[in-house]
C-alpha cells in the first residue's frame, strides 16, 4: 500500500512539472484595461503566447508585454499570426525559450496604450485617461468605414507554462476585501445575538 501511494505521490508530483497549455479569456471594458496574468515556466521551457481575440476586427486590437522581475523583456503588436496558426493578423504573439526556471508577467492591453518606459512600474501611455468604453473608441488603428475594433472580448492562450493566473485588478481586490468585510461583520453580530 505504501508502495503505491509513493508512486502515485511521484506521479502527481511530476505531473505538476510538466509544461502545460492553458487558455484564459474574459471581456475589457475600456481603452485603458490592464490583463495581467502571472505564470512559471521551468529551465528550457519552449514557450509560446498569443492572442486570437481581435478575430477580423470585431473586437479591439491587442498587444503583449512580457515582463521578468518588473523589466520589461519582450513585447509584440501584430505578430500573433507568425507564433500560431489560429491568432488573427492584428492579434499579438511572443515566443521564447526560458533559460533558467522563473516566474513572468505578461501584460494585454489595446494597441497604442504603450508602456512609458523599461519596468512595468513606469506605467502605461493610457494610465492617466478617464476610461473610454471600447465601443466608443476609435481605436488609432480603427477603420472608419468599417467601424471596426470596438469589442472588448480577449482571449490569451499560453503554450509551454507550467502555471498561469490572472492578477485581479486593484478595483477588484478593494471590492472583494469590501465584500468579505461585510460577510465578516454580519456573521459577527448573528454570533453576538446567540
Amino acid at each position: 500500500m505504501k508502495k503505491h501511494l509513493l508512486t502515485l505521490a511521484l506521479a502527481t508530483l511530476s505531473l505538476a512539472t510538466h509544461a502545460a497549455d492553458l487558455t484564459f479569456s474574459g471581456q475589457a471594458a475600456n481603452h485603458n484595461d490592464k490583463i495581467v496574468i502571472d505564470f512559471q515556466v521551468a529551465a528550457g521551457a519552449e514557450v509560446s503566447l498569443w492572442t486570437d481575440s481581435w478575430q477580423s476586427g470585431l473586437n479591439f486590437d491587442p498587444q503583449l508585454y512580457l515582463a521578468n522581475g518588473g523589466s520589461i523583456v519582450s513585447a509584440d503588436n501584430d505578430s500573433g499570426s507568425l507564433v500560431h496558426a489560429g491568432a488573427g493578423y492584428f492579434d499579438a504573439g511572443l515566443q521564447f525559450t526560458a533559460a533558467t526556471a522563473g516566474s513572468y508577467r505578461l501584460v494585454l492591453n489595446a494597441s497604442s496604450n504603450d508602456a512609458k518606459g523599461a519596468t512595468l512600474a513606469q506605467g502605461f501611455a493610457y494610465d492617466g485617461d478617464t476610461p473610454i468604453r471600447l465601443a466608443d473608441w476609435n481605436q488609432p488603428g480603427y477603420d472608419i468605414n468599417a467601424n471596426d475594433q470596438k469589442g472588448g472580448f480577449w482571449r490569451l492562450n499560453l503554450s509551454g507554462v507550467q502555471q498561469a493566473a490572472v492578477v485581479p485588478e486593484p478595483a477588484s481586490l478593494v471590492l472583494m476585501l469590501a465584500g468579505l468585510l461585510g460577510m465578516a461583520l454580519v456573521v459577527r453580530k448573528h454570533q453576538g445575538e446567540r
